[in-house]
């Protein structure tokens, strides 16, 4: 099989305004892609759009939104005809030669028809299969979001049981419906690539995010002088569970008294209320609210060790191919979590808040481990290097190339 060469279109129904994982994978794989080949990036128009488009390779293509999904802040971009003729007309004038999707809804749904009619394989990596909520609306998300998706994408809906609860099923099928539709799918961990080939997805890669951010002068921790520096980095919600990593801190900082551990949480979102309740004045205990990602990747570097607390939610998160290239490395609850956290990971002995708070106190008392695990990083973040990940993409691409003429209609 070949290598590709030519143009890839990396779309996206995500906005780069909105600091998720999802967007800055995407963003930080557009610049890994364009060391070896010209992208174009095509997203709802956002004010980080010129960042990336100052990138050496890097076209940027922003697309009109009708408006935002109300809570979820997800742009709406329906499938349509001229939407579609559009797109192809794009692919065809720049040369394309691979789209590479990064979301399932209207535009990767466009997309993906613009670049069958040409004859362009399609290549759709998914952020997360494990869509859930623990909103008590569960029948009322399994009768509405099957429309609401065909309403976006034009695509019938798949109605596979992907999971116990009938709502999260019925989102899990979305991400299923399109992937569907594409020559080869990319999942960044080997735990969620098993569920995706389970529901009967049989072409998928698994390709571990990226960091093209320069973090050369990343340096390993030799000892850990003073408080113990935690940070928290995602959406304060509640798959996230940042409450849960707040009160198993708060905990741990009683019990060691003043002074010894200090917990920084970045983010925003719908628990940022309760965090600062539960917060209030503790000194050693800090909101810092959304940060830019430069000013992230900072933090990290001026703290000792990195938390992650979902349980069953995530993939192969953003913040733990950031903290590994940063050389810091990562307290975690979820065991199905594995790239990157060989040496680098700490695992917790339990995801319930008194093993993590048991844990951050043991850690603070004896921060050996977590020095053994920055200079564990230093192995562990090759797997997330720009080389890498262009080198596995482009290949996904040639096998996507020949996968074309079995999908295709």
């Amino acid at each position: 099989m070949r290598e590709w060469r030519g143009r890839v279109a990396v779309v996206s129904d995500y906005s780069f305004d909105t600091l998720g994982g999802a967007e800055t994978a995407m963003f930080e794989q557009a610049r890994a892609l364009a060391a070896r080949l010209p992208v174009t990036v095509l997203a709802p128009r956002s004010a980080r759009m010129p960042e990336l488009a100052r990138s050496a390779g890097v076209e940027v293509v922003g697309v009109p939104r009708l408006g935002r999904l109300p809570g979820l802040g997800l742009p709406v971009v329906p499938s349509t005809r001229a939407l579609r003729r559009r797109l192809a007309d794009l692919f065809e004038a720049t040369g394309t030669e691979v789209v590479h999707l990064h979301s399932e809804f209207g535009l990767a749904a466009a997309a993906t028809a613009a670049a069958h009619r040409l004859g362009i394989p399609v290549v759709q990596t998914v952020h997360t299969f494990f869509w859930q909520t623990t909103w008590p609306v569960q029948r009322l998300l399994a009768a509405a979001v099957p429309g609401a998706h065909h309403a976006l994408t034009g695509l019938p809906p798949s109605r596979e049981r992907l999971d116990e609860r009938p709502g999260n099923s019925a989102l899990r099928n979305m991400t299923l419906t399109q992937a569907r539709t594409v020559e080869r799918v990319v999942s960044p961990s080997e735990h969620q690539a098993r569920a995706l080939r389970e529901a009967g997805l049989p072409a998928v890669d698994v390709v571990p995010n990226t960091l093209s951010t320069d973090v050369t002068g990343a340096e390993p921790l030799s000892r850990v002088d003073g408080p113990l520096r935690i940070v928290w980095i995602g959406r304060l919600v509640p798959e996230k569970r940042p409450l849960e990593f707040l009160r198993a801190g708060l905990r741990a900082v009683a019990e060691l008294g003043p002074g010894r551990l200090e917990l920084l949480l970045v983010g925003d979102g719908e628990e940022r209320g309760a965090a600062q309740a539960l917060v209030r004045d503790v000194p050693d205990v800090r909101l810092l609210g959304r940060r830019p990602h430069a000013e992230v990747l900072q933090l990290l570097a001026s703290s000792h060790l990195c938390a992650l607390t979902s349980l069953g939610w995530d993939n192969q998160p953003m913040t733990v191919v950031e903290a590994v290239s940063s050389l810091r490395g990562v307290l975690y609850c979820d065991p199905r979590l594995r790239e990157g956290l060989t040496s680098a990971g700490v695992l917790a002995p339990g995801a319930d808040e008194a093993s993590l708070a048991a844990t951050m106190v043991a850690l603070a008392r004896s921060p050996e481990r977590v020095v053994a695990a920055s200079r564990g990083a230093l192995a562990d973040r090759r797997e997330f290097a720009p080389d890498v990940f262009a080198d596995r993409a482009m290949a996904c691409y040639a096998a996507a190339r020949e996968g074309l003429g079995v999908t295709v209609q």
